[in-house]
């Protein structure tokens, strides 16, 4: 027998690798942190959770399920459950993503495409309706947009027409008009236009232009805004 045939022979006869265990996913059990109840205006059926034992990681709306999504990839919240508990929060939020028609990163580790995701990390259990204005603009902005709105001097600003229905004006040479009764956005930087608006989010004109609108009516605007992200269009 030559070396080719019993190298040939070995591999044949060799004992195959052991299977990679599979996690069956399990319920999470109650934690230290855990709720006893849903938060305020919360659902009340604990299947709407991914945690339903603790009433975490609601994933009611698109939303809240992109929220779960950013908070369960934080290494600091996985670590508080098993690996089971994990690959059932896990299923519970992909399904959820998948249901409302939102892009998946898979792992711990990945990193979400700027469409299916809130920007800032908004507490999960906070109602949307209690967000303060700047709350809800790092939301749409992040940080680093935020404050660059923020810098914009206001003679660049101007809201020329405030109603129930419309919002409208210019920041620096660009447009905004804010459509409550179609449900759009519409602005025209090359930030908005190639990158935010893919993912419903605002750019840093569109901040500065908020920040210039009476408060009474940008702070309910964009919470109206927040809520019902998905059903607005952005163009």
């Amino acid at each position: 027998m030559n070396a080719s045939e019993g190298s040939r022979r070995e591999t044949l006869y060799r004992s195959p690798r052991p299977p990679v265990p599979v996690v069956r996913p399990a319920k999470p059990a109650r934690k230290r942190d855990g709720c006893l109840g849903p938060p305020e205006r919360y659902p009340k059926d604990p299947e709407k959770y991914a945690d339903p034992a603790n009433w975490k990681y609601p994933v009611h709306t698109p939303f809240h399920a992109r929220a779960a999504r950013r908070y369960f990839n934080d290494p600091r919240n996985r670590a508080k459950y098993t690996e089971a508990e994990q690959a059932y929060i896990e299923k519970k939020i992909n399904e959820a993503l998948t249901k409302f028609g939102v892009p998946i990163a898979m792992g711990p580790s990945a990193v979400e495409p700027e469409a299916a995701t809130i920007q800032a990390d908004i507490p999960l259990n906070k109602d949307i309706d209690k967000l303060t204005l700047d709350e809800v603009l790092l939301a749409f902005l992040g940080e680093n947009r935020l404050a660059s709105a923020r810098a914009i001097p206001a003679d660049e600003v101007h809201v020329d027409k405030e109603t129930t229905s419309l919002i409208s004006g210019t920041v620096k040479a660009y447009s905004v008009v804010l459509d409550l009764a179609q449900k759009r956005v519409e602005h025209d930087c090359v930030d908005f236009r190639t990158n935010r608006a893919k993912g419903k989010l605002l750019c840093k004109h569109l901040g500065a232009f908020l920040l210039r609108v009476d408060p009474r009516t940008a702070t309910p605007l964009l919470r109206r805004l927040l809520r019902e992200r998905d059903r607005w269009t952005f163009a």
